[in-house]
């Protein structure tokens, strides 16, 4: 299991990969040009039993700590999720009813429901919180946590455009462009991919590629990979095993809702 300094640590690591210079979200940030990150840390996913009126149920959980350590207030608007290899999606809300349950089994009385501190987050607070996502099917053997509203939305990247680029006001962010972040690694490799494919085929070389600084709108969360194998007979039982984690970005590059190129801040001739 990691600890909070080796997650603290994939944090920071995750963070230098992008481009840190970004130019303020909202006017409220304009006193930074810096991209502004909440700093957060979490538990192992886990079950807890709930008994109520003579009838048990497991619930799963994991336990996150968020701290506000930058210079001014930020929103935090929590959206945590858990998703199945057998298609099912869980929402952490509610499930007041293993609050108690959980806090005894953490051995922390300050635990609270992380949907109740949504709303501003004041420079210097922080909260020890509780996604809780009830009963989950026991039939999975795969299963992925995300956390949603971590990190400030927009950002700035160095963008190689293999593809068309950007020109005059429209903003170019598609299948062509290769975002320099970690957080795109496997849209990056589907691009150089193909690219060496036809290269290879052609029997040339990878074209030089036109180099943008974009300032970006993205949907960025924290994601983690857990494995439980058994059936579905006392699943409850299973040990969780945890198998990695790392920032993704919603949506895919060029498609709706995921990341849209916002400007051109530079270019590399």
């Amino acid at each position: 299991m990691h600890t909070t300094v080796l997650r603290r640590s994939a944090l920071i690591l995750g963070l230098a990969l992008a481009a840190w210079a970004a130019s303020p979200a909202t006017a409220a940030d304009k006193e930074s040009r810096e991209r502004w990150m909440l700093t957060f840390s979490h538990g192992p996913l886990r079950t807890v039993t709930v008994r109520n009126a003579g009838s048990a149920a497991t619930y799963h959980y994991m336990t996150i700590k968020v701290a506000n350590e930058t210079k001014h207030t930020r929103s935090w608007h929590p959206l945590v999720k858990a998703l199945t290899d057998t298609k099912k999606t869980y929402v952490a809300g509610g499930y007041a009813d293993a609050l108690e349950e959980i806090r005894r089994a953490e051995k922390s009385k300050n635990i609270v429901l992380i949907g109740t501190t949504a709303g501003r987050l004041p420079a210097g607070t922080s909260h020890e919180t509780v996604a809780i996502f009830g009963a989950v099917d026991p039939l999975y053997d795969n299963i992925t946590v995300q956390i949603f509203g971590l990190v400030d939305p927009t950002a700035t990247y160095k963008v190689e455009q293999y593809g068309d680029k950007s020109s005059g006001d429209t903003v170019v962010l598609g299948a062509g462009s290769v975002v320099v972040d970690s957080a795109y690694w496997d849209h990056n490799q589907g691009i150089l991919k193909r690219l060496k494919a036809a290269a290879k085929e052609s029997g040339g070389e990878i074209a030089k590629p036109s180099v943008e600084y974009q300032e970006v709108s993205e949907n960025r969360y924290w994601n983690m990979e857990y494995q439980r194998l058994g059936d579905e007979f006392r699943a409850e039982d299973d040990i969780i095993t945890f198998h990695g984690e790392g920032w993704r970005v919603a949506g895919g590059v060029g498609a709706e809702g995921g990341p849209a190129g916002l400007r051109v801040i530079s270019r590399e001739e």
